[in-house]
């Protein structure tokens, strides 16, 4: 119950105070923590000459076979693309990315290298912005954050990043002025970058791999067997790295998995399934002897040698799937949340200061999920209440929020009202430093009205950014006003970062490709095509082409709107926003090539909300194409009917995946809906992909 955890409050956390925004924050493990509107202007920052903080990993070993992908990452930076790395584990991304960095680095570039893994996208905003300012206990908010880092040149490196596509676009925005590099499991789909799977290695790489981890060459009789293997797995990195080290190339996955499980000592079977349950997180060197209860050097080196961990940087963790699997063969799963006593013993500790536990948040976040998971919520509540000052003391909020979340869970489940209280009082005193404020107040009426609004737009239309009028939109959605207190805080702080300084959407070039305009098709309500002069709005760049000239369609002039029925709820608004049917576009590009097209959208009005411009994705096509506004008007008094001063411009792109056939087809629709979340504008569009030369991150023509 409340009160008998032994919380320990740290020397450096007790009364210890932050400014966030434009509040003083007084961190109080004992008494709770208390906000206040600050009376002066935000803290002196100061420009670090060169970035600091995470340092890269070890030199990154050489590179095989990866030269035109590296060609590839230099090119799209280069022209100010974000890049992405994607693909399953074991293909090697986090290497590239070290490799490519290093080379950055010793070309005199400066470098801000971040691991993301579980970490909240608004911790890695304050990572970053700690690393190129010095104001450790200042948290400023996403504006001033945006305005300071625009001077800021640099690479940024975010290494397994695995927040959502919502998150990556705060993340990028809070750095508008670096070039940014990230590795993922999964594509996002964006619109203003590029994206690169990294694939397996080709045959001659794949086994020059093989003979650099054997440190000898390929003897005659293991040729072919090495061969079988490379075709077999495709050439996957990780798993060739793992074959050589147990000298066998045997191809049959569990024969391979019970040999490796077979022939590890004890040490190593208990420490290799302690990291799997931790997985995807790396364990540190500083928690390993806390949570394994010693280190066993020899264990670590067994591991290592066989591939079956590896060292990311920040501490080991398992490699991939076969490690799982050897795991699984090697004795019972450990249960993460039955580390979670040993994880608040040694927070509570003397020994461990706030920059510590703020340094493990990610594992703190891993194992209270896990026990509360298996219900132990007294666990869950002394771990939370025991780490939750020092994550508010360093400004890791986003991580602060998730366990104060969950211990409010706990507290509530076992009935501790104390706990539940104290847990209540600091997500209140959070909300309020970062400006969500009582809804009472004309001005937290319009705070909360506009992160409302950006919680009722997404929850509506697959992650539109917050519209006009956060009450209007919420009206269609009333359960997120209900859920309005905990939602606020899953895109954290910056859950308005998607649109640039000035409320303008981030803007990239894009190139042009193969398109045609048709006629308009049945496939959505029918209605004229608007009268869209389809006039480049950004400079082209290089980019594979078809071989055929880009032909446009004459499309006949103005619009009329297709009516809708007005809104019966008076909270919706006087007036209705009819839907605009603009009819079809066709564009065509080779397998991993891409096509653009710029649209303007003549019959704009005040009541649509430009933001929610999106690709449908409840259409299966969607995947293939995305959507980049490039000029649509800023719009307000939600609601008029009237026509606003400018057309509403975008970009539409047509990227099919690498692995499609030429003749394939892609159908989706570009949509906008009204301030009360109603579509109001449907683009149908279509992809083919054209049989010309197969996809090459690095085989680029220039435009004519």
């Amino acid at each position: 119950m409340a009160g008998t955890h032994g919380i320990h409050v740290h020397g450096d956390v007790e009364g210890s105070q932050v400014v966030v925004g434009d509040h003083n924050v007084v961190i109080n493990a004992a008494l709770g923590s208390s906000v206040s509107v600050r009376s002066e202007g935000p803290p002196p920052t100061r420009r670090r000459t060169r970035p600091s903080g995470r340092a890269l990993p070890d030199r990154a070993p050489r590179l095989l076979g990866r030269d035109r992908e590296l060609a590839a990452l230099g090119r799209w930076l280069g022209q100010g693309y974000p890049v992405q790395v994607y693909g399953p584990p074991g293909t090697g991304k986090s290497v590239l990315l070290r490799r490519y960095a290093a080379n950055a680095a010793t070309s005199g570039q400066d470098v801000v290298y971040l691991p993301a893994a579980g970490v909240p996208a608004e911790d890695l905003v304050q990572e970053l912005f700690h690393a190129c300012y010095e104001a450790e206990d200042y948290k400023p908010e996403p504006a001033r954050v945006r305005r300071l880092m625009g001077s800021v040149r640099a690479l940024l490196v975010i290494d397994d990043f695995q927040g959502s596509t919502a998150e990556l676009a705060e993340l990028m925005d809070a750095a508008p002025g670096c070039d940014v590099l990230l590795a993922t499991a999964e594509r996002h789909t964006w619109d203003e970058g590029r994206a690169l799977r990294l694939e397996g290695l080709q045959e001659e790489p794949a086994l020059a791999l093989l003979g650099e981890e054997l440190r000898r060459p390929l003897r005659d009789e293991e040729y072919e067997a090495a061969r079988r293997l490379v075709t077999a797995v495709r050439g996957h990195p990780l798993t060739l790295v793992q074959a050589a080290a147990d000298t066998t190339f045997e191809v049959d996955e569990d024969a391979r998995v019970t040999g490796l499980a077979n022939g590890l000592s004890d040490a190593a079977s208990v420490l290799l399934r302690l990291l799997d349950a931790l997985s995807p997180l790396p364990l540190s060197a500083k928690l390993l002897p806390i949570l394994a209860g010693s280190v066993d050097t020899a264990a670590i080196t067994e591991l290592t040698s066989l591939a079956l961990i590896g060292s990311s940087g920040t501490g080991y963790r398992t490699t991939g799937r076969v490690a799982h699997l050897v795991a699984e063969r090697t004795g019972p799963a450990r249960d993460a949340a039955k580390l979670a006593p040993a994880l608040t013993a040694w927070a509570a500790a003397t020994t461990a200061t706030r920059h510590d536990i703020a340094a493990e948040a990610p594992v703190v976040c891993h194992v209270l999920a896990a026990a509360a998971r298996a219900r132990d919520h007294a666990a869950v509540c002394a771990l939370a209440r025991t780490t939750a000052p020092a994550l508010a003391r360093s400004l890791r909020w986003g991580a602060w929020h998730q366990v104060l979340g969950l211990g409010a869970a706990a507290a509530r489940a076992q009935g501790s009202a104390a706990d539940e209280a104290y847990f209540r009082q600091e997500e209140e005193v959070r909300k309020r430093a970062l400006g969500v404020v009582a809804l009472a107040t004309a001005g937290g009426a319009l705070a909360a009205g506009g992160v409302i609004g950006h919680i009722a737009g997404t929850a509506g239309h697959g992650g539109a950014a917050a519209g006009k009028t956060g009450f209007a939109a919420a009206a269609s959605h009333p359960a997120a006003i209900t859920a309005a207190v905990a939602a606020l805080a899953v895109g954290g702080v910056f859950a308005g970062l998607a649109t640039a300084g000035d409320g303008q959407p981030r803007a990239r070039p894009t190139p042009s490709g193969q398109v045609t305009s048709l006629a308009a098709t049945g496939t959505r309500p029918p209605g004229p095509i608007s009268t869209a002069p389809r006039t480049p709005t950004r400079p082209p760049s290089p980019s594979r082409t078809s071989p055929h000239p880009p032909t446009k369609a004459t499309t006949p002039p103005s619009p009329t709107r297709i009516a809708s029925s007005p809104p019966t709820d008076p909270g919706q608004g006087p007036v209705s926003c009819p839907l605009d049917s603009l009819g079809t576009l066709t564009l065509g590009a080779p397998a991993g090539g891409e096509a653009t097209d710029d649209y303007a959208w003549q019959d704009f009005m005040q009541c649509d909300d430009e933001r929610t411009l999106t690709v449908d994705k409840a259409d299966p096509g969607h995947v293939a194409f995305g959507v980049t506004p490039t000029s649509c008007p800023k719009t307000a008094h939600p609601g008029q009917e009237i026509r606003v001063s400018a057309p509403c411009r975008y970009t539409v792109l047509f990227h099919p995946p690498q692995s499609a056939e030429p003749g394939t087809q892609y159908q989706a629709h570009v949509i906008m809906r009204d301030d009360w979340g109603r579509l109001s504008m449907t683009l149908s569009v279509y992809g083919t992909v054209s049989a010309t030369s197969t996809a090459s991150p690095s085989s680029t023509a220039p435009t004519p």
